[in-house]
């Protein structure tokens, strides 16, 4: 499920453990990046970092896609940030559900050295994805 929040958007997971915050999205300068918040909790997983963006690194259109798809798809589409410090995986199961999995990696993503934190979230193909896609 997805919920709307203030200043962002947070998922959760059927069981209400796993939970994904997408927050604060803004412009720091005044160009085209677009800075946000990720924050990743299950079971005794804490993580978050910022995320930067040119215009969202095409986050808008990759939802927008996965929302227009609602009957399905074969395989894995994906979508990451331009410094790697974030990835979404997703994954539809063909029965209606889509299998979200958020990868944030930090400090200095691009080493390989670089922290990891990963949380899926299953959401309803139809009407959560589109949610969700109209919300980013």
């Amino acid at each position: 499920m997805y919920r709307t929040l203030d200043d962002g958007i947070e998922l959760v997971a059927d069981d209400g453990q796993a939970r994904v915050r997408l927050l604060g999205p803004q412009r720091p300068f005044a160009d085209d990046f677009v800075d946000f918040r990720v924050e990743l909790q299950d079971c005794g997983l804490n993580a978050a970092t910022g995320v930067r963006t040119i215009e969202g690194d095409g986050l808008r259109s990759w939802t927008n896609t996965l929302a227009d798809s609602y009957a399905g798809w074969e395989g894995e589409q994906s979508w990451e940030s331009l410094e790697r410090d974030a990835r979404i995986s997703a994954r539809h199961d063909g029965r209606g559900h889509v299998t979200l999995r958020f990868v944030i990696r930090g400090p200095r993503a691009y080493d390989e050295a670089a922290w990891k934190a990963s949380v899926s979230v299953s959401l309803d193909a139809g009407e959560d994805i589109v949610g969700f896609a109209r919300e980013i």
